[in-house]
């Protein structure tokens, strides 16, 4: 299928999210799969995800009026609690990318229990509905302008500008174990810079990252 392809659902039966945990995908929520086929190494790659975990904060910021910020390296979050989770595959022949196809759940417009600890929707936080048809719009424009500039490397820097997991004490958990200490920066290929109890700083490059 040609580059930025979109495949909607209105619900998910199975929806997947990283680790191959359910992606819970009631009526109300905006639920997408985009395919990208962007002519980048896939070295790169991770780029963009990152550039897209960015725009869709900053379109969930301006366009709906909320505070959105990104945990690495793809959660979007406000006020701590998830408002959409975001998986990539990829693949590559030799040395171009292939695809990148990039699954995104938001709760955007279903209900959620109050006292639900970890997640919340933009109807929760906002009061109010937002156009879900015209919000997938404004995104995918921005995301497309965005992709196709030459600069792709510095979305790592616009990623930092609204992230929330610099600064924070962090856990990251993955096939490999578990580190914790505190989250200082993300380096130009995407990994978390973490520095450990012990003074030592270490590079993560994937995971399932919690703020502690």
């Amino acid at each position: 299928c040609p580059d930025f392809t979109v495949v909607i659902a209105e619900t998910q039966t199975r929806g997947r999210g990283r680790m191959d945990r359910n992606w819970i995908s009631p009526e109300g929520g905006l639920y997408f799969t985009l395919v990208l086929r962007p002519h980048i190494p896939p070295v790169m790659s991770p780029l963009v995800n990152f550039g897209a975990a960015f725009v869709l904060a900053r379109t969930l910021q301006e366009f709906c009026g909320v505070d959105a910020r990104v945990k690495w390296p793809n959660d979007i979050l406000i006020h701590g609690r998830k408002v959409s989770g975001m998986l990539s595959e990829m693949e590559a022949a030799g040395d171009q990318v292939s695809f990148v196809n990039i699954g995104i759940g938001i709760n955007m417009n279903n209900d959620l229990p109050p006292d639900l600890p970890f997640a919340t929707s933009i109807k929760n936080i906002s009061g109010k509905t937002c156009s879900r048809k015209a919000f997938l719009s404004e995104f995918l424009d921005r995301l497309e302008n965005r992709i196709h500039q030459p600069d792709l490397p510095t979305v790592i820097a616009e990623w930092k500008t609204c992230t929330a997991t610099l600064g924070q004490q962090v856990r990251i958990v993955s096939h490999q174990g578990v580190t914790e200490g505190k989250a200082l920066d993300v380096d130009p290929n995407g990994a978390l810079v973490v520095r450990t109890a012990d003074g030592s700083l270490k590079k993560i490059y994937y995971g399932d990252c919690f703020h502690t």
